[in-house]
C-alpha cells in the first residue's frame, strides 16, 4: 500500500493535517487505532482559542497579534517557545479562513469565555474563544456509527452552554435538550467540529480507516517513509511519499510513561482509552528531541462507582460543583489549598504540590464540601436537589462527622470553615482571592451579584463531600517541533518527512492554559500548517 501523507490519529489535530493535505493535492489517508473517529477532540468542549480574530472586531473588542503575544509569553512559564507562540497566533486566524473555505465549518463567536489569567498583561475578558455549529451527524451516511460519541453527549455549542448557565437553568434544561437533539442526529461541542472534519475528508476522498493501530515507522537513510499498521489484524507497511503526521494523542493511558514522564499521582485520565503513547515511542524510535514532558491538561476529576466508559472508570470534571455559594475544596488536614472558581488546569496544578515535611502529595485527594443550602440548589452530575443523595458522596450532619468519615483532620476542618465563613460573610477572600476576576465570575452563580457569586459562608448541615482525584484531560509533552510542525530531531533540524501536532507533541503553551479552547487552537492551527508543509516544495 502507498499514498502520500499518512496521518496517524483522527482527532481535530489529525483530521485538520488532513484536509490541508488533500487540499494541497495529495492523496491521504488516515489511519485511526480506535474503532471510532474523533479521539479526544470529541470528549472537549468545541471551542478554540484563538486570539485577535475577526469576531472580535466585529464586536468592538480590540485585541493585536502584540497583545496575544505578550499575554501568552506571560502565562506561559517555560522560556524557549517564542517562534512557536508567534506562529500559531499569526496562522491561527488564516487557519480559520482556510478551514472555512475549503469545509462546510461556518465559525461563530463565543463571547462568554474570558481569559484564565485575567491579572495577566494582554489578557481579555472575552471574545478569543471561536466555536463551531451544531452538526448533522446524517450528513456523514455510512459513516454515522463511525463518529465517537462524547461521555456526556452533549450537543450544544460553547456559547449556547454560556446562555444556559446565565439563566441558571443549564443542568435542569440540558438533558431535554439533549434528548430532541439525540434523536434528530444532531451533535455540537467536540463532536460537531470533528463531524465537520471527518465529511471534508470523506467528500475530498481521503481514505480514513477505524481499528488501526499503526506499531512503527518506517525509515530510509533517515528520513520518514511509512508506518507498520495492524489493520483490521492484519500487519501490512504502508509507504508515504511525502510523509506521516503523528496526531494519536498523548500518553495519559500508558501507567509506565505515565510514572516515568508525569511524576505525580495522576490516577484519573478523563480521555478515551486509546491514548497509550504511541506516537510518543515511534517519534523516541526516530530520534526525536523531546520537551514538556511533565505537562498534562491537569483536572480535579471525581469517579462514580460503576460510571465507565468503552470499559474503563469514568472521570468526570468537577466544574458542576465547584466555584458557587456555599462550598470549599480542602486537602487532608482539612485545610483550602487554591481557588475553587480557577480554571481547571490551574486547580490541577495545585494538587501536584509535594510537601516534603510530611513527605506527601498534601493535596490529592482533594475533598469538595459543601452545605444543605449548596445540596437544595445546584445539580451536578446526574443528581437534582431533590433527588435521592447518592451512596457516592459522603454525608454527616457535622463537620466533624463527615471528616471523620473521610480522614480528614476534623480540628483542621472546623477551623477552616470557621475562617472562611468570617471572610465570606464580608465578600471577601483575602487568602485566595475567590472571585476576583472574570473568570472566577464566569464559574458562580450567573443569578447573583458581586461577591455573593462565589462567596458566602457554609451555612447549617447536613454537610456533603465529594473526593476528587488528579487527573488529566490529555498528557501535552512529545517530540519537539518547529513553526511547521516538523518534527525535530536532536541536532535540533527536522526528521524529514516526519509530523506532529495536538497533544502528542511537546505543547506550545508549554505548562500553561490560557483560555477556553486551548487544546484546540492549537491543534487545528498545528495540523493545518502540517498539511500545507506537507504538499509544498520544502516538504
Amino acid at each position: 500500500m502507498e499514498t502520500d501523507v499518512i496521518v496517524v490519529g483522527s482527532g481535530a489535530a489529525g483530521l485538520s493535517s488532513a484536509v490541508a493535505a488533500v487540499v494541497g493535492g495529495a492523496e491521504v489517508m488516515v489511519l485511526e487505532s480506535a474503532a471510532v473517529f474523533g479521539g479526544t477532540s470529541c470528549f472537549s468542549g468545541g471551542g478554540m482559542w484563538v486570539p485577535n480574530n475577526r469576531f472580535m472586531k466585529e464586536a468592538g473588542i480590540p485585541d493585536s497579534r502584540d497583545e496575544a503575544i505578550a499575554y501568552i509569553r506571560s502565562v506561559v512559564t517555560h522560556a524557549g517557545l517564542d517562534e512557536l507562540i508567534e506562529s500559531f497566533v499569526d496562522n491561527c486566524n488564516p487557519m480559520i479562513d482556510f478551514f472555512e473555505k475549503h469545509t462546510d465549518i461556518r465559525f461563530q463567536k463565543a463571547l462568554g469565555h474570558p481569559d484564565y489569567r485575567m491579572e495577566l498583561p494582554g489578557s481579555r475578558e472575552h471574545g478569543r474563544c471561536v466555536q463551531q455549529p451544531l452538526f448533522d451527524t446524517n450528513r456523514l451516511g455510512d459513516h454515522r456509527h463511525l463518529l465517537r460519541r462524547s461521555w456526556s453527549f452533549n450537543a450544544t455549542t460553547p456559547d449556547e452552554t454560556y446562555q444556559l448557565h446565565l439563566t441558571g437553568r443549564l443542568h435542569f434544561d440540558l438533558p431535554h435538550l439533549m434528548q430532541q437533539r439525540q434523536e434528530a442526529g444532531l451533535v455540537g461541542n467536540g463532536m460537531a467540529l470533528v463531524g465537520y472534519l471527518l465529511e471534508a475528508c470523506l467528500e475530498r476522498g481521503v481514505s480514513c480507516h477505524v481499528n488501526a493501530r499503526v506499531l512503527e515507522l518506517t525509515t530510509v537513510d533517515g528520513r520518514v517513509t511509512g508506518v507498520v499498521v495492524d489493520l483490521d489484524g492484519v500487519r501490512t507497511t504502508v509507504a508515504a511519499r511525502r510523509g506521516v503526521v503523528l496526531a494519536c494523542g498523548g500518553f495519559e493511558w500508558n501507567p509506565d510513561l505515565v510514572d516515568r514522564f508525569l511524576g505525580v499521582p495522576m490516577v484519573a485520565p478523563a480521555s478515551p482509552g486509546d491514548n497509550r503513547g504511541d506516537g510518543l515511542v515511534m517519534a523516541m524510535k526516530a530520534g526525536a528531541s523531546l520537551a514538556n514532558m511533565t505537562e498534562a491538561w491537569w483536572n480535579m476529576l471525581y469517579q462514580v462507582p460503576g460510571d465507565e466508559y468503552e470499559g474503563r472508570q469514568l472521570a468526570r470534571p468537577t466544574s458542576d460543583v465547584r466555584g458557587k455559594p456555599g462550598m470549599i475544596i480542602v486537602n487532608r488536614q482539612g485545610r483550602r489549598f487554591v481557588n475553587e472558581s480557577l480554571n481547571y488546569h490551574d486547580l490541577g496544578k495545585a494538587m501536584r504540590v509535594f510537601d516534603p515535611g510530611r513527605y506527601e502529595y498534601v493535596n490529592a485527594p482533594a475533598y469538595i464540601v459543601f452545605d444543605a443550602k449548596f445540596r437544595a440548589t445546584y445539580r451536578f452530575h446526574d443528581v437534582g436537589p431533590d433527588d435521592p443523595d447518592p451512596a457516592w458522596v459522603s454525608t454527616s450532619d457535622t463537620l466533624a462527622g463527615l471528616a471523620g468519615q473521610l480522614g480528614i483532620d476534623a480540628a483542621g476542618l472546623e477551623a477552616q470553615v470557621e475562617e472562611f465563613n468570617r471572610h465570606a460573610a464580608r465578600g471577601e477572600d483575602p487568602v485566595f482571592g475567590r472571585g476576583a476576576t472574570a473568570y472566577d465570575r464566569h464559574m458562580g452563580d450567573a443569578l447573583l451579584d458581586g461577591p455573593e457569586m462565589n462567596l458566602r459562608p457554609l451555612e447549617a448541615g447536613p454537610y456533603y463531600a465529594i473526593t476528587a482525584q488528579l487527573g488529566c484531560f490529555g498528557t501535552k509533552g512529545g517530540p519537539m517541533t518547529d513553526a511547521s510542525a516538523r518534527v525535530l530531531g536532536h541536532d535540533g533540524r527536522p526528521i524529514p518527512g516526519l509530523f506532529a501536532a495536538g497533544n502528542v507533541a511537546a505543547h506550545v503553551f508549554g505548562d500553561a492554559y490560557p483560555g477556553g479552547g486551548s487544546t484546540l487552537g492549537p491543534a487545528l492551527t498545528f495540523g493545518y500548517l502540517a498539511g500545507v508543509a506537507l504538499t509544498a516544495d520544502r516538504a
